[in-house]
């Protein structure tokens, strides 16, 4: 059995005492970086209505990108605050089974037999369909009997799931247990093509058991709420992710998962991973960027959007392994003008000023044609780089003694996810009270 395991949510307090000790006296965390806080609107109305009592059934967001995505440690503070502050409405929507080796959603538990074969949206096969949806994973069953099967924590209990998958002439059954409830859905009937089934339950159940059955199956995404007054806050990502990914998964399959989850929020996080890349042309990037957004309002009508730029993160010259030992006391400085301007021919010399760490050289055009394509589409960008502190603060952050930084200087420690999670709440919640008047 492969088995994840749930985890704590560190406080933000803590966490900033922590990151104010690594500055010098008078810095620290960036002002409020929510640009087009208007256009938040409808997803702050659907909160208000929460809290006024108007309002009886979930409100769900959904946080769509690549690693800070996937491990749950950003979304899952988020989510704790937002449940703590408006109710608890479930764990909503999850990928199929256990889509990497520590994976650990928090609230919930996934355990997954042999007998399945997970396939991810990225690497993309040259030439070969995208065929994924939010998830950016697929899960296909390669004998009768495989499960999946979620237990819930206490505040996540679940009285409603809803599935996706693919129906197509020839495939098997998937079998749905919860408590007493049994339910058969045939992917084998019926026109081919993504296929979205909710069902309810009399009371809040604790697990959910998924068995494929007869021939193969494709499991796309499944989720589970309790259906009542609260939020809820899915977290879909896939490791080592671009934009570009997301832009080739399949409409259809979109369509329908948004179609059966109903987001009010969508928060769009990508940049890291296209910031790194060596060539970048930003003026096509920035248009990948609009036709995303595009796509999103077409297939979510109604649904606000959050685009999250990408933090800042540290690399060095490419030669030189990060590993704590050739990259050992390095400072950290961003690249100046004259190093920009020649960066390969600096890299392929090894000259050896590049001996230290510097956000990669096109992490700040992807930011900034993020921004313009924001504005011009008329959503909502979230300056992650600017609210953490800016360039280097990657450096500072993965500071022995601090920790809120892995080594790498990309990804977040369980306190550092949470740190982030306070600050994007921060100013939503800044701009909810700016809108409704709510506290």
């Amino acid at each position: 059995m492969i088995r994840t395991a749930t985890g704590r949510a560190a406080l933000l307090p803590l966490a900033a005492a922590m990151l104010a000790s690594a500055w010098p006296a008078g810095a620290g965390f960036g002002p409020s970086a929510l640009s087009g806080a208007e256009e938040l609107k409808p997803f702050f109305q659907a909160l208000h209505a929460l809290k006024d009592g108007q309002r009886t059934t979930p409100v769900e967001i959904l946080q769509i990108g690549d690693s800070h995505t996937a491990g749950d440690f950003i979304s899952s503070g988020i989510r704790a605050r937002l449940q703590a502050k408006f109710g608890e409405a479930g764990r909503g929507v999850l990928p199929p089974g256990v889509p990497f080796k520590f994976y650990g959603p928090r609230q919930v538990d996934v355990t997954q037999s042999d007998g399945w074969r997970m396939e991810p949206s990225f690497p993309m096969t040259p030439g070969k369909p995208s065929v994924f949806g939010l998830s950016g994973w697929r899960l296909v069953s390669e004998r009768r009997g495989a499960t999946v099967t979620m237990s819930a924590d206490p505040e996540a209990l679940f009285d409603r799931a809803r599935l996706c998958a693919m129906a197509a002439p020839g495939a098997g059954d998937l079998v749905v247990v919860a408590g007493s409830s049994v339910t058969r859905i045939a992917l084998g009937r019926g026109p081919a093509g993504p296929r979205c089934i909710s069902i309810r339950f009399a009371n809040p159940e604790k697990t959910l058991k998924i068995t494929a059955e007869g021939r193969a199956v494709t499991l796309l995404s499944f989720g589970t709420w309790r259906w009542r007054a609260g939020v809820s806050l899915s977290n879909l990502g896939v490791i080592g992710t671009e934009l570009f990914d997301f832009a080739a998964r399949d409409d259809r399959i979109l369509k329908a998962e948004l179609e059966a989850y109903r987001p009010q929020l969508i928060l769009l996080a990508y940049g890291t991973n296209d910031g790194s890349r060596k060539l970048l042309d930003a003026a096509a990037y920035e248009q990948l960027m609009r036709e995303q957004i595009r796509r999103l309002k077409r297939l979510a009508p109604g649904a606000a959007i959050l685009v999250m730029g990408p933090p800042d993160s540290n690399t060095t010259r490419p030669d030189i392994p990060e590993d704590g030992v050739h990259d050992l006391n390095f400072a950290c400085a961003p690249l100046t003008p004259a190093e920009l301007a020649d960066y390969p021919e600096r890299v392929a010399a090894k000259d050896p000023a590049l001996a230290r760490w510097y956000p990669a050289p096109n992490l700040e055009p992807v930011r900034e044609a993020q921004r313009r394509a924001t504005a011009a589409e008329g959503v909502a960008f979230w300056d992650w780089n600017a609210r953490m502190g800016g360039p280097c603060t990657a450096h500072k952050l993965s500071r022995p003694g601090v920790g809120l930084m892995r080594g790498d200087h990309v990804h977040f420690t369980n306190d550092g996810g949470d740190m982030i999670a306070g600050l994007l709440t921060d100013d939503l919640m800044a701009a909810y009270a700016a809108e409704t008047g709510g506290g």
